[in-house]
């Protein structure tokens, strides 16, 4: 159960932290504000999962190769995001800093967690 929860569990915490941060930053998020970040978070998504399997219409294929579990322990990944979504927070004061921030905070973490599971496998 722990490796099946890896990248969920970082993800959750990436999405739950940086959106805290915006929120502090910005206000309760309106409905709008909400979907503008999962809208962004989405984008993000895409754009990595489009990188890494050639195109957003490829299937995918998951790597059957077991990490080792230091590369499920997200510290990095997750300290970039919420620092990225401190940077949004402080520098775009307007609604565009909802997606953008999602869409970051989003397109960082599975970056660099593609990068760190690389490494541990």
């Amino acid at each position: 159960m722990v490796s099946l929860s890896i990248a969920p569990y970082g993800y959750t915490l990436t999405i739950w932290t940086s959106g805290a941060v915006l929120t502090h930053a910005r206000g309760v998020p309106t409905s709008v504000d909400a979907l503008l970040f999962m809208l962004g978070a989405v984008a993000g998504f895409a754009l990595v999962g489009a990188a890494s399997f050639g195109g957003i219409r490829a299937n995918t294929d998951v790597d059957p190769h077991h990490p080792a579990l230091w590369g499920g322990l997200h510290v990095l990944p997750i300290a970039l995001a919420i620092g990225l979504a401190t940077l949004i927070a402080d520098m775009v004061e307007n609604l565009a800093s909802w997606p953008l921030a999602g869409f970051a905070v989003t397109t960082v973490y599975l970056a660099l967690l593609a990068g760190q599971l690389a490494l541990a496998g």
